[in-house]
């Protein structure tokens, strides 16, 4: 059974030199690997990581990353049976791939692992998996099972493509990601309640371990506004609820948006400058 890694990409370059390198210490041999490249034709990927390596490019939509649609085309440039979406400032653990290639043998539906947060600067040239350990913590919202352990859950919205194995059949059942979702946020959500929906099952494994490497984030991510309103109306629409309310609530506090989720009230603020791509999202949110 082959089994194809998926990662997307925009700069981060330093980023992805390290995922590679992780990659390339895999107790199972990475099979396939694609690149999808957005809005970046330089990246360049050395062949000596996978036994076959894809690149294929995806154009940006309207200043936008079309993450949804990546994911679709990186998933389809392959014909591996199993595939494992990893975003970019991840370094596989180096248990990964064969981890998830042992799991998706078993189960039908979506598998993920453990997602640990490192440190800045925490990886140094001569890294090896112990520092990372040391260095990193587990995300607090994402179970951990222990080493050796694979447990079934119902909480589909935290199967996130920051780290995720599917089998093809599964992939293709829920028809891919919506490309309608364009920009930051809400995709994955609706990846997994679809895959719910569809009757698959999400699974944690305790040795499918991701090391996210450090990077400047911003909470709530103000700059993804405008992505975030639109998506989350998009996703309100499909499913009847609003994911990322966390976020819609701060952007509510700080005078953002207009959100009420018992009344299903979102549009960005009229106190809000409103021009570019901020007046798309409000039209795309309220129509």
């Amino acid at each position: 059974m082959s089994l194809a890694v998926v990662t997307i990409v925009a700069g981060r370059r330093a980023h992805l030199a390290r995922q590679l390198e992780g990659l390339q210490r895999q107790s199972r041999a990475v099979e396939h690997l694609v690149i999808v490249r957005m809005d970046d034709a330089e990246i360049t990927v050395p062949p000596r990581v996978a036994e076959q390596v894809v690149i294929v490019d995806m154009p940006s939509q309207g200043g936008e990353l079309p993450l949804a649609a990546a994911r679709n085309l990186g998933a389809r440039a392959t014909d591996a049976e199993h595939i494992v979406f990893l975003d970019v400032d991840c370094i596989p653990g180096e248990q990964l791939v064969e981890t998830y290639a042992d799991a998706l043998k078993q189960v039908d539906g979506l598998v993920s692992g453990p997602l640990r947060y490192l440190e800045p600067a925490a990886v140094q040239d001569g890294w090896n998996e112990r520092d990372l350990i040391a260095r990193s913590r587990q995300h607090a919202s994402r179970p951990a099972p222990e080493p050796g352990r694979l447990v079934r859950d119902d909480r589909h919205e935290l199967a996130w493509t920051t780290s995720l194995g599917i089998n093809r059949r599964d992939f293709d059942r829920i028809s891919g990601f919506d490309e309608r979702f364009v920009g930051y946020g809400g995709e994955d959500t609706d990846f997994g309640v679809r895959a719910g929906q569809a009757g698959l099952g999400v699974w944690w494994s305790g040795d499918a371990v991701a090391y996210h490497q450090h990077h400047e984030t911003e909470t709530p991510p103000t700059r993804h506004l405008a992505a975030i309103v639109r998506n989350a109306a998009l996703f309100a629409e499909i499913h009847g609820w609003y994911p990322m309310q966390g976020w819609l609530e701060e952007f509510r506090r700080r005078g953002l948006v207009e959100f009420d989720p018992g009344a299903g009230i979102l549009a960005l603020s009229s106190r809000q400058a409103q021009t570019g791509s901020t007046k798309k999202a409000v039209a795309a949110a309220t129509r």
